[in-house]
């Protein structure tokens, strides 16, 4: 727990330095991101085999769960930072951005690293939400680095979608705070997350029942879950890949992390039934919004946003649906879907640039154009769409089936999960094989991508490897996280 302080202060340190040093920030933010790295995995795996720990008076609280997230956002922060290196470079290259806007690129995408650590590492509710808010700030500047029209058109939905839902999350805070003044009284504790949870049962179920559904609407949005979700699409499609990286393999989970805390504290004042039904509900909506979007869909990362709106809706499937098994793999499959995410973003950015664009009609013959990202491509859609031997399928399998196993409602999600997953299955890979296998184009853009392999080979070997057998650490871990989310119904 001594590390924690870590995870901040280091993205903080280096966002400085990348601005005062110039050239050499992709160094700089390259060598944070491995240290918060090994830092994250740390800090993740003593949350896995201790109690919850709390550090600097309180204001930091690490329990399972938060340590999952930390993981999550330590794996994909590195991953965006290193990718970043060569497709910055590429980008100055192209003259799509000039030299010196380079350094302001590692600045907001390291501040943005540091609020996201911030989400599951402070203890009180109301920082909380304000770090969540800050990355919202950082990253609709980074949505919006390019400068080009559909690139400001998009941040701006994004913070403005992004500003009305933690207003929504906002309020639904205050009304949380009301309800616990007359359980702790008015003192800073009434916003301690540990506090809170010790005293659910006391606090006011009627507040509870309309602020959990505020901070579903508010967090939900943050979250890209449906209906919500509108940003999400806008902004990969506009955002240096990266970024995207960055989006949908961490700054989701932050916002759904947020979900949950608030739903075991509606759990334990309401009984799980009510706040469990709504992340069935959304949940399943998110699945079945998502799945016409893949299916017409045109450009390829837009593509990814969709498949990553379908992803949450079946993470608040499974925790809705509660149980051992479920909850265990929800968590599973928070960490599934952030590693292939984040690879398939790689790959996207790669052909993106190899081919100057990501309109799905305009790229082909990427297995000869860029055979490692058209390679990683086509694998990394089987891994996301659920292709056994990869572990998303197992973490979707081990949903499906406790749903099948709960009341109706949990039986009605988990069939809109089975069909939702096999028309997103034939959609994705009809798309990527179309971009793999058809005729590659005469010219094709220089994009020198000197990571290629271990980003592209260490995550498909990890999803393989965890489809089969799971490391004890993170069957460990995601059982931990586990317990943390249950609550009865």
């Amino acid at each position: 727990m001594s590390l924690a302080p870590l995870l901040v202060a280091v993205p903080l340190a280096a966002a400085l330095l990348c601005a005062a040093l110039g050239r050499a920030a992709p160094l700089t933010s390259a060598l944070a991101s491995v240290i918060t790295l090994a830092t994250g995995v740390a800090v993740a795996s003593a949350s896995f085999a201790q109690p919850a720990q709390r550090a600097l008076g309180g204001i930091l609280y690490v329990d399972a769960l938060s340590g999952l997230i930390v993981l999550i956002v330590a794996l994909v922060s590195t991953t965006a930072a290193l990718y970043a290196v060569s497709y910055v470079r590429n980008t100055v290259a192209s003259g799509e951005i000039a030299a010196a806007q380079v350094r302001w690129f590692y600045v907001w995408l390291q501040l943005s690293v540091a609020a996201m650590f911030a989400v599951p590492l402070l203890n009180n509710l109301g920082l909380m939400w304000v770090a969540v808010e800050a990355t919202t700030l950082t990253t609709a500047l980074l949505v919006a680095f390019f400068r080009r029209g559909h690139a400001l058109e998009a941040a701006w939905k994004y913070l403005m979608l992004g500003a009305v839902g933690l207003a929504f999350a906002l309020f639904g805070l205050l009304l949380t705070y009301y309800a616990a003044t007359h359980a702790l009284g008015e003192s800073a504790s009434a916003l301690a997350w540990d506090e809170l949870r010790a005293n659910a049962a006391l606090l006011d179920p009627s507040l509870m029942r309309v602020a959990f559904a505020l901070v579903l609407i508010g967090f939900g949005t943050k979250a890209g879950l449906a209906p919500m979700h509108t940003w999400l699409p806008d902004a990969h499609g506009q955002a240096p890949t990266p970024v995207s990286v960055l989006l949908s393999g961490a700054l989701l989970n932050c916002a759904l992390y947020g979900i949950l805390r608030f739903h075991l504290l509606a759990a334990g004042a309401l009984g799980g039934a009510f706040s469990s039904d709504l992340l069935i509900g959304i949940g399943a909506l998110s699945i079945v919004v998502a799945v016409p979007f893949v299916l017409v869909q045109h450009d390829l990362k837009r593509l990814l946003a969709y498949s990553s709106v379908e992803h949450m809706g079946i993470i608040a499937l499974g925790i809705g649906i509660g149980g051992p098994l479920a909850l265990f793999a929800a968590t599973f499959h928070m960490f599934n879907h952030a590693v292939a995410k984040s690879m398939l973003f790689v790959a996207a950015g790669a052909l993106g640039q190899r081919y100057g664009t990501l309109r799905l009609a305009r790229m082909r013959g990427a297995i000869e154009a860029a055979p490692l990202a058209g390679l990683g491509l086509v694998l990394g859609t089987l891994a996301i769409t659920g292709t056994p031997p990869f572990s998303p399928f197992a973490s979707e399998f081990g949903i499906a089936q406790a749903g099948f196993a709960g009341p109706p409602g949990a039986i009605a999600g988990a069939t809109v999960l089975l069909a939702g997953s096999v028309l997103v299955f034939g959609g994705m890979l009809f798309h990527v094989l179309r971009v793999v296998l058809r005729e590659a184009p005469p010219r094709l853009h220089s994009a020198p991508f000197p990571l290629a392999a271990g980003l592209f080979g260490l995550p498909i070997a990890a999803l393989l490897v965890m489809g089969v057998w799971l490391p004890p650490l993170l069957q460990d871990g995601f059982a931990a996280a586990a317990g943390v989310l249950r609550v009865a119904r």
